[in-house]
């Protein structure tokens, strides 16, 4: 997502930037220009876009959101994108404001800004995994590149429903309603369940996947209840449903996927990532993948939404 000039809309962000800016022109001393207040207005600029406007809204995932957006976001001046040195000197930015927000109690406590990171070096750690989404025309070619309706269905949760690796492990073929269009997914803490639309495409191949393994089952005479299985019959852990992307990656032969080292988990925040490029908001997106409906209509007014996007 693009921002627009630049230019805070609300009253209420463009009094925490200047009063931000004040304090900054009072305690540093600013050769090179004010670039905190810069750096902070995009960021408030940035919330204002996904209709987040009040900071104690600001979550790990909204945080997770902006990284992305920085660590892809073209220079304003010039070609290709920032460089990592400025990624960092945005997010040391971030926690500077943090803190003074916290100083003058508009938040109760700090924004969860990673420390500054060195996005070249292979980190286990979600922020830097986060800059490891795909474009639509990657997502496009791995799609492409899957030979089976087990791969299939596979790309067809993890992103286009955007499950976490867990909740795929555990899927049940009950909880997969097909007439409605919805996937039901038990939450590991609290024995909670949450849903999740499908989009008509890949309900389609989730359709043809679903055919498929209960066809194997009955040629293996096996009952099976967990959803993904292998050509035995057997239950697919986490690390075989991994394993299975990293090899469906490797066929794309594109070395600048290949280099992401994509994992399940980067398919649910390309889901995410996507979701907010296309103008979903804030909101729309972190009920989508943290699920606290709790009115049923909403549900399905989601599913009705939903329904027709992400054919690949």
């Amino acid at each position: 997502m693009k921002l627009q000039a630049m230019e805070l809309k609300t009253v209420h962000y463009k009094d925490l930037h200047n009063r931000f800016e004040t304090h900054i022109v009072s305690t540093k001393a600013l050769s090179n220009g004010n670039h905190y207040a810069s750096y902070t207005k995009e960021f408030l600029c940035f919330l204002e876009q996904y209709e987040v406007f009040n900071l104690k809204k600001v979550d790990e995932l909204m945080i997770k959101i902006y990284f992305n957006h920085l660590v892809n976001r073209p220079k304003f001046r010039g070609k290709g994108q920032i460089s990592i040195r400025t990624v960092n000197d945005h997010l040391s930015t971030l926690r500077m404001f943090s803190l003074r927000m916290q100083d003058e109690r508009v938040i109760d406590r700090g924004l969860p800004v990673p420390k500054n990171i060195k996005i070249e070096r292979e980190q286990e750690n979600e922020f830097s995994l986060i800059r490891q989404v795909l474009t639509v025309d990657e997502l496009k070619d791995v799609y492409h590149q899957c030979q089976n309706e087990t791969e299939r269905a596979l790309i067809a949760l993890a992103y286009g429903s955007g499950l976490r690796r867990g909740s795929l492990v555990n899927l049940t073929e009950s909880n997969i309603d097909f007439q409605k269009g919805v996937v039901t997914v038990i939450k590991a803490k609290g024995n909670k369940t949450y849903t999740v639309p499908i989009s008509d495409y890949f309900l389609n191949v989730l359709r043809d996947y679903s055919m498929y393994r209960l066809q194997l089952l009955s040629k293996l005479n096996l009952r099976e209840k967990t959803y993904f299985i292998d050509e035995r019959g057997e239950p697919l852990s986490g690390d075989n449903l991994n394993e299975l992307l990293k090899s469906i990656v490797k066929r794309t032969e594109n070395e600048s996927i290949i280099e992401k080292k994509i994992t399940l988990h980067c398919l649910r925040h390309t889901c995410a990532v996507l979701l907010m490029d296309a103008g979903e908001s804030f909101e729309y997106v972190k009920n989508f993948l943290g699920h606290s409906f709790a009115d049923t209509s909403l549900i399905y007014a989601k599913r009705r939404k939903y329904k027709n996007q992400y054919a690949i």
